[in-house]
């Protein structure tokens, strides 16, 4: 069995259902597989039975597993007649966001009300067993589409050397449009020197991140003209350590600290908030914070946060829209999905101006 770690920012039920999700996804539990009873995965992962119920009730839910009455638990057997690939280009168990994780429970839950069935390939950068894999099934008609998610290089060169393939991913956001609707709304609420990270990496490697960090950009200059507002764009990376790291060097001089920042980033923005704290800067009395927030993200801040929010159900929504329209139509290549515009969620990070009495 794959290594179980529990960690404490997430509910041990969860965190046990994605491990076993992860063995099912691996193959490591194949199709019809029984699974042990309740009492023996509870000795097996050193947790209460009620904790295994309420494991085991997320995987029925995600319709990974069910339930024979008087016979077990089992591995659920999926047919392949309108099977899509769902490819992630790193595993999505390991990632620093939950988007991810959170991307695979709503496919599983929704390819199924469309007739459709998934077949996972995860972690392209790691071996060839996902490359080969997929390229088999692609060649022997069992796959109908590719589905690609948190591309990697690897998987981005395969796709580009298969056009015959349809495929398509799953987050398509309109960052013209968010990162207009955050700075408007910071400006609205009397900010004046603005601050924008990009979601981008620093380096630019393809030409669609090229054009995402334009949209950005022309997205800041739209909500500032006609203003006193100035909104600069500026690309520090994805991690939490560029947030930290970054966020520490510019914030740390008062000549070079803006009023408000919009961190289009959540896993940079937790990097961030960390550096505040550190250089004891008080939100928003000192820096007005407003961040993109994948669903379900946890931060650690003083204050609730004011957000923009894309939810993983609304996503994969049209995505699956998306590809199903494709595949009547017999579209192949890369198909485009619809942008969406992230909602806006005021917190109490972005309420008073710099300088303001809080209250």
């Amino acid at each position: 069995m794959t290594a179980f770690e529990a960690v404490t920012s997430r509910p041990l039920q969860l965190q046990i259902a994605d491990h076993l999700a992860q063995r099912i996804i691996s193959g490591e539990l194949p199709d019809g597989a029984r699974l042990p009873a309740t009492l023996e995965l509870a000795k097996l992962y050193h947790v209460t039975p009620v904790t295994i119920h309420k494991s085991l009730q997320h995987l029925v839910q995600r319709q990974l597993i069910e339930r024979v009455p008087r016979r077990g638990t089992f591995v659920r057997s999926r047919e392949r007649v309108n099977v899509i690939g769902l490819a992630f280009g790193k595993n999505p168990f390991l990632h620093q966001s939950p988007l991810y994780p959170q991307l695979l429970d709503q496919f599983q839950r929704q390819t199924p009300e469309r007739d459709l069935n998934l077949k996972i390939y995860f972690d392209f950068e790691s071996g060839n067993r996902a490359l080969f894999d997929l390229e088999q099934d692609l060649a022997s008609g069992e796959i109908k589409a590719v589905i690609a998610c948190n591309r990697s290089n690897r998987l981005t060169r395969f796709l580009d050397e298969h056009p015959e393939v349809t495929w398509l991913e799953p987050i398509s956001l309109d960052q013209r449009g968010t990162v207009k609707k955050g700075v408007e709304y910071l400006v609205r609420q009397g900010f004046r020197n603005i601050l924008v990270v990009s979601m981008l990496p620093q380096e630019l490697e393809y030409e669609d991140f090229r054009g995402y960090f334009r949209d950005e950009q022309q997205g800041a200059a739209e909500a500032v003209a006609g203003t006193e507002a100035v909104a600069e764009v500026i690309r520090w990376g994805q991690t939490d350590a560029d947030g930290y790291e970054k966020g520490k060097a510019l914030f740390a001089d008062p000549a070079r600290r803006p009023d408000a920042v919009l961190v289009n980033h959540d896993v940079v923005c937790r990097g961030l908030l960390l550096a505040l704290m550190e250089l004891g800067l008080k939100i928003p009395r000192d820096i007005a914070v407003l961040t993109h927030m994948n669903h379900g993200c946890e931060f650690a801040s003083p204050v609730p946060l004011s957000v923009l929010e894309v939810n993983p159900a609304r996503m994969v929504s049209v995505c699956l829209d998306t590809l199903t329209a494709a595949l009547r139509n017999g579209t192949a290549g890369h198909v485009a999905i619809p942008k969406l515009t992230a909602e806006l969620i005021p917190g109490r990070s972005c309420h008073e101006v710099r300088g303001a009495q809080e209250r």
